[in-house]
């Protein structure tokens, strides 16, 4: 079996040994170049899709956070998930960025920073990160996840189309634009070389919600700390699918949502991005 790697791919391996050497050698570059790049949740398919979220649900997950009916809280961004580019994003992620950032960032509209796409104006745009049962976002992982939160006001919303989209409560998606600044690598190596990239594959393992999804993840990115940068948008459709508008009626539709099977025959591999 030939394996190729989205990361070297004008190469071919015909081991994964082979392919962990290739790591070896070019990882700290990897990281570097995943640090310099300006990036859209968006394209890497971890989006959230977007109700806004009824948070006086979660009393005991959200205390010393005011909940106020004439806002709007749109989950931005959420940990937990291992998206399409094997990034991980990890729990205290955005803390960092949400203290620098409050009242400076836009919510805009597929990620164009432009007059006729703001949403809401960045001086009414606050923000916070609040740990929620990956349930209450409508999806069957198990465990919790940490959550950046938008909240907006109602009345500061001056992009009609969104306005409209929001009020109705049809479903849209949110993804952040982010640069990321903490990354460990983590390799499923025995090699005695690879001893810290294995304790990092083995420590954060269990923190992958959506490992089920995959039979097998041979390495992956842990994102540690990342910056919000200027803005979060709405979009029709985005990469992680566990963010959006935190709605009033999600929870009420979750009791009567049928249980979901997990994957069976069409379980992805890490192996299905190489040829």
């Amino acid at each position: 079996m030939t394996l190729k790697s989205i990361y070297f791919p004008k190469k071919e391996f015909s081991t994964k040994e082979e392919m962990f050497k290739a790591f070896r050698s070019n990882v700290n570059d990897i990281i570097e170049f995943k640090k310099a790049e300006i990036q859209k949740s968006c394209d890497k398919g971890i989006s959230v899709s977007c109700r806004s979220l009824d948070l006086n649900k979660y009393a005991d997950q959200v205390k010393g956070i005011k909940i106020d009916s004439n806002y709007y809280y749109i989950a931005a961004n959420t940990t937990g998930i291992l998206d399409g580019h094997e990034d991980l994003h990890v729990k205290g992620i955005w803390n960092k960025s949400v203290k620098e950032q409050i009242f400076k960032n836009y919510l805009v509209a597929d990620h164009e920073l432009c007059i006729d796409n703001v949403i809401v104006k960045k001086e009414y745009v606050e923000m916070f990160v609040v740990t929620l049962p990956f349930s209450a976002l409508g999806f069957p992982y198990e465990g919790d996840t940490e959550v950046l939160v938008y909240k907006v006001p109602k009345d500061k919303i001056i992009h009609q189309k969104a306005k409209e989209w929001l009020e109705s409560g049809d479903a849209i998606e949110a993804s952040v634009r982010m640069q990321y600044v903490t990354i460990l690598f983590a390799m499923d190596s025995n090699a005695p070389e690879d001893a810290s990239l294995k304790k990092n594959y083995d420590d954060y393992l269990p923190f992958i919600a959506n490992k089920g999804d995959f039979e097998y993840i041979p390495y992956y990115f842990i994102i540690k700390e990342a910056k919000n940068v200027r803005e979060s948008s709405l979009v029709v459709f985005a990469s992680n699918p566990v963010t959006g508008k935190i709605s009033e009626r999600l929870i009420e539709s979750l009791k009567n949502t049928p249980t979901i099977d997990p994957p069976t025959s069409s379980q992805k591999s890490v192996w299905d991005y190489f040829i």
